[in-house]
């Protein structure tokens, strides 16, 4: 499917065609080969100097076909790193991080059955947060993505200016450009088994 790039208001039905095409080439990955690419995207996204320098991190939960996360969490918190996760929030479509310390125990499925912290998880501030995690049904390769349609991202990310904002997915979701506007906000850092690009759409951001 060919895309416009730049600055973009194509109607909704054009970003659906796209979403759907490009979870259609993720979801025909066999299980197998979506661990073997997300144990080589786990690789790329510790090597960074941002994750080693994050003290706070928010994860997002793997669901579906989706990149491999909890492996990440797992290895994050061996390393000594602080883990949120995202709780959803049907009611006003946000986020809310919350602090999780052993995902077996701390996870059940939630809003859109995806799993995230329970209850009794403490609330972690955005504007505490180091790094953000932020998943993609597809990626473009300057940094913007489009989500799953429902929004809860784009609002987040809003809110939690001072973290780097690294973009985690499989390689298969990369395209050229994607449909944004000017209240999107792109990624810092785009990791995925392939590699690590970087962008310097923030003041101060590295090259």
């Amino acid at each position: 499917m060919q895309v416009p790039c730049g600055e973009s208001r194509l109607r909704t039905d054009s970003k659906s065609l796209l979403r759907a095409e490009i979870l259609a080439r993720r979801n025909a990955l066999t299980s197998e080969r979506i661990a073997d690419m997300s144990s080589i995207a786990s690789d790329n996204l510790f090597s960074t100097p941002e994750l080693a320098a994050a003290r706070l991190i928010m994860f997002f939960v793997t669901f579906g076909s989706e990149i491999h996360t909890l492996s990440m969490i797992a290895r994050a918190l061996a390393g000594g790193k602080r883990i949120a996760a995202p709780r959803a929030e049907r009611s006003t479509r946000s986020l809310v991080p919350a602090e999780i310390t052993d995902p077996d125990r701390d996870l059940a499925p939630g809003t859109h059955r995806i799993l995230e912290p329970a209850p009794r998880c403490p609330v972690v501030e955005p504007h505490l947060l180091d790094v953000v995690i932020v998943p993609a049904a597809v990626w473009a390769e300057d940094g913007y993505r489009l989500g799953y349609g429902a929004g809860y991202y784009d609002r987040f990310l809003s809110h939690s200016p001072r973290a780097v904002r690294i973009g985690l997915g499989l390689e298969v979701q990369v395209v050229s450009c994607v449909p944004h506007d000017t209240h999107d906000l792109p990624v810092d850092l785009l990791v995925t088994d392939a590699r690590v690009r970087r962008y310097s759409h923030r003041s101060g951001a590295r090259d």
